[in-house]
């Protein structure tokens, strides 16, 4: 039982990770706008994958092939720092491309509300290890909710799920989790609310 039950948590955290999130969101969001033509879809598609995922985990892959870091779930709090900061810039020049070219809104911001809760975790990171899953599950879920309505209210029974497959790995403690949950929903939230209303 108690092997199943990693084995399942294993499986939660690679699918719903902070890698495979912002892609599916950015994707979804830009392949449901009318407004948009096909050239721009890719266009804007590149830019939010690129800036969003490829670019920190294929750090984050480099920095585990040359030992640098234990291994690419980043397990020492220490570890988190480089990442962070490649993160940092690597959202700003995807906020920063997508406003000059005319993005919809809610990917722009979406991408800069990325960009500041990066940062504050950067800042907590420092004493404290704040869990990136459950940032990303529940700044997901907030994004999804404020585009699609409450039709995604049930979803969000993925944030304990993923919550508790992160606690279960040994990975957090529920506070780390409970905290990463809650940063990632209230700064997605009013950062959309405040700026794409």
């Amino acid at each position: 039982m108690k092997i199943a039950l990693r084995f399942l948590s294993q499986i939660i955290s690679a699918v719903l990770s902070p890698v495979v999130l912002p892609v599916l969101t950015y994707c979804t969001f830009l392949d449901l706008d009318p407004t948009l033509d096909t050239r721009q879809k890719l266009l804007f598609g590149g830019i939010t994958c690129l800036c969003s995922s490829l670019i920190v985990s294929g750090f984050v892959v480099y920095l585990a092939a040359t030992k640098q870091v234990g291994s690419v779930e980043l397990d020492l709090r220490e570890e988190r720092r480089k990442p962070f900061l490649v993160g940092l810039v690597s959202y700003s020049v995807g906020f920063i491309a997508l406003y000059k070219l005319n993005a919809p809104p809610i990917v722009v911001w979406l991408m800069f509300s990325s960009l500041t809760t990066t940062l504050v975790m950067q800042l907590i990171t420092r004493w404290w290890k704040v869990s990136i899953h459950a940032t990303g599950i529940s700044g997901t879920l907030a994004a999804w909710a404020f585009h699609f309505g409450a039709v995604v209210y049930p979803w969000f029974v993925l944030v304990p799920i993923v919550g508790a497959a992160r606690v279960i790995l040994h990975k957090h403690t529920t506070a780390q989790v409970i905290v990463g949950s809650l940063l990632g929903a209230l700064f997605t939230a009013v950062q959309l609310w405040y700026f794409v209303r």
